[in-house]
């Protein structure tokens, strides 16, 4: 069973790590890191905490993938969740990007209105 939720588990960390760990300044090991985050301070905050929403829920949903998988396929019940995994984060970081150029600009400044 535990084979099945490790996926969940693990993505449910990289939330809830750094919602209670909050990196304070831009650095390149710890955080969520790509080039619109690491802009400026205010970019760096709001992609860090948008980003840990989203870790969260692609935690809960490769956790309900997991149990999902197990109930169908016992002991083959891991390649459910493995299967989503990388759609599952690759959304997140979709999700994020994508909401880091709505509230700023190219250049790391806060759109107004």
């Amino acid at each position: 069973m535990l084979n099945s939720l490790i996926f969940g588990l693990v993505t449910l960390g990289f939330g809830l790590i750094p919602k209670i760990v909050r990196p304070k300044k831009i650095n390149s090991w710890y955080g969520y890191r790509t080039d619109m985050s690491m802009k400026n301070e205010d970019t760096w905050y709001e992609g860090n905490r948008h980003s840990t929403n989203q870790y969260i829920i692609a935690g809960i949903i490769l956790l309900i993938l997991g149990k999902i998988g197990y109930t169908f396929l016992t002991f083959k019940g891991y390649l459910v969740p493995l299967i989503g995994f990388i759609p599952v984060l690759y959304f997140t970081v979709f999700q994020t990007e994508n909401h880091l150029k709505k509230v700023f600009d190219s250049n790391g400044m806060r759109r107004i209105g």
